[in-house]
């Protein structure tokens, strides 16, 4: 079961755009997206051409962090190449709508813990 992390350094203003970003990604990556309360936020949807369900948590941290953790049913032995596409994705979208914000951590290429 594949499980991937990232966490986004966020400026005042991007915390307060990231819930417009989120809805407008989940439109173009036609990912299902639920607000579970203000900070927190699931995202779901269907990768590549196995139809591999990827479930993204999302949650804004009053710190000015922003975690993401993916998960789906995807083994980790071969390095979860689906899962790590749609990390990728997210990733450089983000980054896109929110140019103040910075990655400060992506489980799949600083390992499995923080520093």
């Amino acid at each position: 079961m594949a499980r991937l992390e990232a966490d986004l350094a966020l400026t005042d203003a991007a915390s307060a755009d990231l819930p417009q970003a989120l809805e407008q990604i989940a439109a173009e990556i036609k990912a299902e997206l639920c607000w579970l309360d203000l900070r927190n936020a699931s995202l779901a949807l269907l990768a590549g051409a196995r139809k591999l369900r990827v479930e993204i948590l999302v949650e804004i941290n009053p710190a000015g962090t922003c975690c993401i953790l993916l998960r789906s049913a995807e083994g980790m032995g071969n390095g979860a190449p689906l899962t790590t596409a749609v990390l990728q994705q997210l990733v450089e979208q983000l980054l896109q709508f929110l140019p103040a914000a910075t990655l400060s951590y992506r489980s799949d290429q600083d390992g499995p813990i923080r520093k």
